[in-house]
């Protein structure tokens, strides 16, 4: 594949691939490390087509996140901003982080299609194709996902 191809790709794809790894792996700079890679892997692909670039990267960046948490590295090591959560006040910042750690909590066939949904904006039917699945089937996954996150979310304010 070409380079320049790969470079349309990373411009129209990158935050969505980001943010696909990072509600895997709850570091923001392990999720760019998975979305790097998804890239790099990308440019040795030849037969993948514009329409399913985005469920391709999505895929590979989600299933490198779910390699880096299984490894023994990863559970003997705290992120930096769990430390520092502690000592934070403000409200508004606290209430966001409550909300990331009950998307991270939700079972994993929720959470993506609730990303791409809720967080980027994408259609049930956008949602679906990224996904792979039948848009009934998006539907379902979101609807009781969007119910797991709000229990999760009152857990995690209280």
């Amino acid at each position: 594949m070409d380079k320049q191809r790969t470079a349309l790709a990373y411009e129209k794809h990158a935050d969505t691939v980001v943010r696909a790894a990072w509600h895997f792996t709850g570091d923001i700079h392990t999720a760019q490390d998975c979305a790097e890679e998804a890239f790099l892997r990308f440019l040795s692909q030849e037969n993948i087509s514009e329409e399913k670039e985005l469920a391709w990267l999505i895929k590979v960046a989600v299933n490198t996140a779910k390699n880096i948490a299984k490894s023994a590295h990863r559970r003997k090591t705290q992120p930096l901003d769990d430390t520092c959560e502690k000592g934070d006040s403000d409200e508004h910042t606290l209430a966001k982080r409550a909300a990331a750690r009950a998307m991270l909590s939700l079972p994993e066939k929720y959470r993506l299609p609730l990303m791409l949904h809720l967080a980027q904006g994408f259609t049930i039917a956008q949602t679906a194709k990224a996904l792979g699945k039948g848009a009934n089937t998006t539907a379902s996954l979101i609807r009781r996902g969007k119910k797991l996150l709000q229990k999760a979310y009152e857990k995690e304010e209280l």
